[in-house]
């Protein structure tokens, strides 16, 4: 009778101990879960990862580099925020720490560009596990001008001990720019990314033409084999402010967008006393076109719009302005304004 008193409670016992550990991982569970839920980390179908890895640099700091894209399928240029989820150990508790990609503004579908973290190995000892994923994507729903007026001329092999790339970047346009973010991604013997790497330019003057470099982070340099998706970003296209073009010592012209708009190139011909924009209006709806010519025309300007002749939605003289607003439709257009005074 004892011996089967004992035997029953031993079984007790192991079933109490058992049970106890399964409740004791539920409710570990249900508390990552509901942690995780707090933290906001969902999928999103607007933009994602395309690829990432690790690597501890020269500093040994832990370094996660990879690259993100637009979906096939959103019409909208994405304005996207990469986050990273990383244990940190003086808090004892996960984080989120967000980062920008290269470029500001994701435009073309699948079109990888480049982001980067770099976390203290103390702080965050378990980030080289961490999975990058989208922290935010969203519609660019404010109105933005983004040029594309720089030629960009440089060898995809890398020269030197350093693995370096040298390359040379020309303002094709008659303005100023300020605020150039220069990018690439680097590629390893199998065409894997294994830094991403970028570069700043404060200054390019009207049809400059400047040197400029990109080196990889020493801890990885030896495995560099050629460089990819170079890039640049222009952090210069202000809201509802006129950007101003010299046309001669006498005579200047500006303009401004309502809309999401690319400028794949301007410039003035001189002798046809012609200023031409290849413009794309990226939202599938129109976008308006503000241009002033300082001082006021004495006689009309003619404005050509993808060959034939466009009527502005008004032209007016106004403080010694003439003042001329079009509306340009979605898509690729050629905007030519002639007979400007100089």
């Amino acid at each position: 009778m004892s011996k089967n008193y004992n035997h029953i409670s031993v079984i007790y016992s192991v079933a109490s101990i058992f049970a106890c550990v399964i409740l004791l991982l539920i409710t570990l569970n249900i508390s990552y879960a509901l942690d995780q839920s707090n933290l906001n980390i969902i999928d999103n179908p607007r933009a994602y990862v395309k690829n990432y890895s690790s690597y501890l640099d020269v500093d040994k700091n832990i370094v996660i580099i990879g690259s993100v894209a637009k979906s096939d399928y959103q019409i909208f240029p994405q304005n996207v925020t990469v986050g990273l989820l990383a244990y940190n150990n003086i808090t004892s508790s996960h984080e989120i720490i967000a980062e920008k990609p290269y470029n500001t503004i994701l435009f073309k579908n699948n079109e990888p560009f480049p982001f980067k973290f770099t976390l203290n190995s103390t702080l965050f000892p378990l980030a080289a596990g961490s999975e990058p994923f989208i922290l935010e994507s969203e519609n660019i729903s404010i109105p933005t001008t983004k040029l594309n007026t720089l030629k960009l001329e440089y060898p995809v092999i890398p020269q030197g001990k350093n693995k370096e790339l040298f390359g040379n970047i020309t303002n094709t346009s008659p303005m100023q720019i300020h605020n150039i973010t220069l990018f690439a991604i680097v590629n390893d013997r199998n065409s894997t990314q294994i830094d991403s790497i970028k570069t700043f330019i404060p200054v390019l003057k009207p049809y400059e033409k400047m040197q400029f470099s990109f080196s990889p982070d020493p801890a990885i340099k030896d495995r560099v084999y050629f460089y990819s998706c170079v890039g640049g970003d222009i952090d210069d296209m202000k809201i509802n402010e006129f950007k101003i073009v010299n046309i001669s010592a006498t005579k200047i012209l500006g303009y401004k967008f309502s809309g999401l708009i690319q400028i794949d190139s301007m410039n003035y011909n001189s002798s046809s006393k012609q200023f031409n924009f290849a413009i794309n209006n990226i939202y599938p709806y129109p976008g308006a076109l503000s241009v002033e010519l300082m001082p006021t025309q004495d006689n009309p300007v003619s404005i050509v719009m993808d060959g034939s002749p466009y009527q502005a939605t008004s032209v007016r003289n106004t403080d010694n302005r003439t003042a001329i607003e079009l509306s340009i439709p979605q898509g690729i257009h050629d905007v030519k304004i002639s007979n400007i005074e100089e």
